[in-house]
């Protein structure tokens, strides 16, 4: 696990289990100098300081760590993430068991997002989508040596969302939101490293667009599960059944969101999109997969 951590990082909370006990190491990589300097040391953590976004911040740390190649998966969430060792391990052994690529744990109801898709649905255990966000994406030690040389020229990462579930090594039911755990997002969407970015004099949609240009994308992925592993075992096939079950699932459980009216209208959006948006489930051009510079 590598995090970008300030000042008030949850990822004290994360290693609440002996080293002993759990199946991963952690790299706090720190971009504030006050909070590296109160750091403790602990085994199986590495602390570092790198100024910088959140991104182009992983892609110094990650050069820098010599042994990357023995990981199996790499954990990238923001310091935002309220959730435990026990969850932690889970993940990662679901992305073994599945042999996913890249993959996220699912969000509580009372968590901040983006998209509602990635909230927890208590239906399933697993759902394959074709879009996996910035915000906890978990990735294959392969598909992270593909993706990381973009990651120096992002400091939002804006773009990479697009990338990272349509290469060769994550292909179609290699990419997945893990609904057999779930993790807090504890504070709004885009505000972690915010000030650092705009210091920078960096747009976010800037970089979106550039990345999108690089690889010809013309308009913006709209996330969508097009199969899935239900809580008891069974399988789900095809994107009008997801939208269905999925629908189902959240409103039978929709005393557990905060804004119950935001979420019946949100699931609604769900199933619209579901029913009516193009699964595009294509791989990128490989001539247009230059190593960036």
């Amino acid at each position: 696990m590598v995090v970008r951590a300030g000042d008030n990082s949850l990822h004290a909370g994360w290693l609440n289990r002996a080293y002993e006990d759990r199946s991963f190491n952690l790299v706090v990589s720190y971009y504030s100098e006050s909070a590296f300097s109160s750091h403790t040391a602990e085994r199986g953590v590495r602390a570092v300081l790198v100024k910088g976004g959140k991104w182009d911040g992983l892609y110094h740390t990650l050069s820098a760590v010599s042994d990357l190649d023995g990981y199996r998966h790499v954990w990238l969430p923001d310091d935002d993430i309220a959730t435990d060792g026990d969850t932690i391990d889970r993940m990662f052994e679901i992305a073994g068991n599945y042999g996913l690529a890249v993959c996220q744990p699912s969000l509580t109801h009372d968590s901040y997002y983006t998209h509602f898709i990635f909230c927890h649905c208590p239906a399933f255990g697993l759902r394959y989508v074709n879009h996996v966000e910035i915000m906890v994406p978990c990735l294959s030690g392969s598909l992270l040596r593909r993706a990381l040389p973009y990651f120096r020229e992002t400091m939002s990462g804006f773009g990479l969302d697009y990338l990272w579930c349509r290469w060769p090594e994550s292909g179609p039911f290699r990419a997945a939101i893990l609904d057999d755990i779930a993790v807090h997002h504890t504070r709004p969407v885009g505000s972690q490293l915010r000030h650092a970015i705009m210091a920078a004099g960096v747009s976010a949609l800037d970089e979106e667009a550039a990345m999108k240009a690089r690889f010809s994308l013309a308009s913006r992925i709209v996330p969508l599960a097009y199969a899935g592993i239900t809580a008891d075992g069974q399988a789900v096939a095809g994107q009008i059944a997801m939208g269905w079950r999925m629908l189902r699932s959240w409103r039978s459980d929709m005393s557990s969101f905060r804004d119950r009216r935001l979420a019946r209208r949100k699931t609604a959006q769900v199933l619209k999109r579901q029913l009516i948006r193009r699964l595009d489930l294509s791989l990128l051009d490989e001539r247009e997969d230059g190593v960036p510079g």
